[in-house]
């Protein structure tokens, strides 16, 4: 069995992936993380504040095309908690 989530919320691995992001679901061309992200309370927010007009982030909507255009890679690279999940992950499948 494997848990593992994410550090505060799902969405602050969207961010540690931000520059991936950017053009997607209305987000800015240069799109960028800012420090500290994983503790950031209200990444849902962030997000929703990036969005460019009047469009704000919502989960059911926007989280589909975020996964597809995420950079896994780059996730993992600057985020502690995706990078737990990915190796214990990749523990569960090795058996």
């Amino acid at each position: 069995m494997l848990i593992c989530l994410a550090e505060i919320e799902f969405e602050s691995w969207f961010i540690a992936a931000a520059e991936s992001l950017a053009g997607c679901e209305r987000l800015p061309l240069g799109l960028s993380r800012p420090a500290n992200f994983e503790k950031i309370r209200g990444a849902k927010e962030w997000l929703s504040n990036q969005i460019e007009g009047p469009y704000k982030y919502k989960p059911t909507a926007n989280q589909a095309a975020l996964v597809q255009h995420m950079d896994l890679a780059l996730a993992r690279e600057h985020s502690h908690s995706f990078r737990r999940f990915c190796d214990r992950f990749r523990a569960l499948l090795a058996g």
